[in-house]
């Protein structure tokens, strides 16, 4: 299997596992608003080293997607504990599902580079139709 397919598989696996867990993306929606937004979850990513990776997600190449270990390094325990619980996985698990998804959600709400402005609820939810199609 080349890298394209095991990462295509990958990418599918996620998307099966967001639509049956439609709690994953409310999670992801929960940590971003708690943390500032979109401008103070990349600003606590960038605190804690993480400055190109939350770059990345801001700007308009490649995302850099981050680590299991780092994701709970960045949001704390607790945080990853709790929507562990909510979506039946462990937090080793759920910290690599953010990972994973957060660097795609930051970009899609960050068109052309751009923070975004207005309300991040209706574009966080407006953004959770496209994983829970």
């Amino acid at each position: 299997m080349s890298f394209f397919e095991s990462l295509k598989a990958v990418a599918a696996q996620a998307v099966e596992l967001v639509q049956n867990n439609p709690q994953v993306v409310s999670g992801i929606q929960k940590i971003i608003e708690e943390n500032g937004g979109v401008s103070g979850i990349v600003q606590k990513f960038k605190d804690k080293g993480f400055v190109e990776a939350a770059s990345s997600w801001v700007g308009t190449g490649d995302n850099v997607n981050i680590g299991a270990s780092d994701v709970i390094k960045v949001l704390g325990s607790d945080s990853i504990q709790e929507l562990a619980k909510k979506v039946g996985l462990d937090s080793e698990a759920t910290a690599g599902l953010i990972g994973n998804l957060l660097p795609v959600v930051i970009d899609k709400l960050s068109p052309d580079g751009k923070e975004p402005g207005g309300d991040i609820t209706s574009q966080l939810s407006s953004l959770a139709s496209l994983f829970t199609k």
